[in-house]
């Protein structure tokens, strides 16, 4: 949308400049953005990834600061991030979405409606009334957005609204011939897809980072077994070499990786990455001891959390037990159910960590993690 808007600010007087707060690397991971920019006609790089779109690791930040006349428009966001705020602060021009928490911009412009199904209903408003001939570049990416944020006006996912599906119809003369349902069908076929994802690609999907005793440790979901990653990458000493070029690549100091249950087994897999140093070596083996001495010595206030008690820890603990076969990887099979909680947001097999923060409350009721 923030792709869109660009467009239609742009004028004589004003450059607009659509920006992703993402490296250009990680749109990738985004199968039905990918979809839908081919399906528009867009020009994109060998990556996929949009011409037009500027992402965040791309922008000379000291020349936009000397910029004394710079503004922004936040898209389906009503607050700017840290990142943004620290050269952006006091230069919100207008905020279009629709999520919840209110106008936090009193002096900007602001469009927001918070029942509202999808924030690209809110941008087409604008391009019908600025422009009187529709591209079909733009019109095809609105459309796009709004099938999918309005799970195709399904009534079972109560998603939509009225007024989304106002600003639909209008852009329905140059949607695809295919139809609606058959196109919403093929959008999230493409955004639940990871098959064109590399190794690395699978790391950066579903990630979380946190900091441990001052290090930067991601936490990644990979959606396959490890057996499946380590044949997608060669080898098992493939996934460790990936993991530690991200690690330095992203400023982490360990990665620990999640594998999906294998269905032969009924087991999960959880294997550990950190670089060559000793204080993340060191975080890592207390990890791994920390969830080997449970469920005996778990502290009492997690033998309380109903998630340990729901999949089982209080009776079995984490039942680890080291993969050797793997070797240089380090990997420990792990309780089957052991598991993720559905993010919907995401509408993929994507999950929100339940694992990061038992391990997170793990380590800190041990003597390690007095010193985070």
């Amino acid at each position: 949308m923030q792709y869109v808007m660009a467009q239609l600010l742009e004028s004589p007087d004003v450059q607009g400049i659509a920006l992703a707060q993402i490296p250009r690397e990680e749109f990738r991971l985004r199968g039905d953005a990918l979809a839908l920019f081919k399906e528009a006609g867009s020009k994109v790089v060998a990556d996929g990834s949009p011409v037009h779109l500027h992402f965040w690791d791309e922008i000379d930040w000291p020349a936009v600061d000397a910029l004394e006349g710079r503004s922004v428009v936040l898209t389906d966001h009503n607050k700017m991030t840290s990142p943004v705020a620290s050269h952006f602060d006091g230069r919100v021009e207008w905020v279009l979405d629709h999520h919840a928490g209110g106008i936090q911009y009193p002096d900007a412009r602001n469009d927001i409606d918070e029942g509202l199904g999808s924030c690209c209903s809110l941008v087409t408003e604008q391009l019908l009334q600025r422009s009187s001939a529709k591209s079909r570049e733009l019109v095809t990416l609105l459309a796009g957005v709004i099938l999918l944020d309005c799970r195709n006006f399904d009534e079972k996912e109560k998603k939509g609204t009225d007024r989304d599906r106002a600003a639909l119809e209008q852009l329905q003369g140059l949607v695809p011939v295919k139809g609606t349902k058959a196109w919403y069908k093929e959008l999230m076929h493409a955004r639940k897809d990871v098959s064109h994802l590399s190794v690395r690609d699978l790391m950066l999907l579903d990630t979380k980072v946190v900091c441990l005793r001052g290090l930067n440790v991601a936490f990644a979901s990979i959606f396959g077994t490890v057996q499946e990653i380590c044949a997608k990458a060669g080898e098992a000493s493939s996934v460790v070499e990936a993991a530690q070029v991200l690690a330095r690549d992203r400023g982490y100091q360990a990665v620990v990786l999640l594998f999906s249950k294998d269905k032969t087994n009924g087991r999960k897999a959880l294997a550990f990455v950190p670089l060559e140093n000793p204080e993340a070596q060191e975080l890592c083996n207390v990890i791994v001891t920390r969830m080997m001495e449970s469920p005996g010595k778990l502290p009492e206030d997690l033998r309380k959390n109903p998630l340990y008690e729901t999949q089982g820890l209080l009776e079995t603990g984490f039942q680890l037990k080291l993969l050797e076969e793997m070797s240089p990887l380090h990997v420990y099979h792990i309780k089957g159910e052991v598991s993720r909680k559905t993010d919907a947001q995401r509408e993929r097999a994507s999950t929100a960590c339940a694992l990061r923060p038992q391990i997170l409350s793990v380590l800190l009721h041990g003597t390690f993690c007095s010193a985070v």
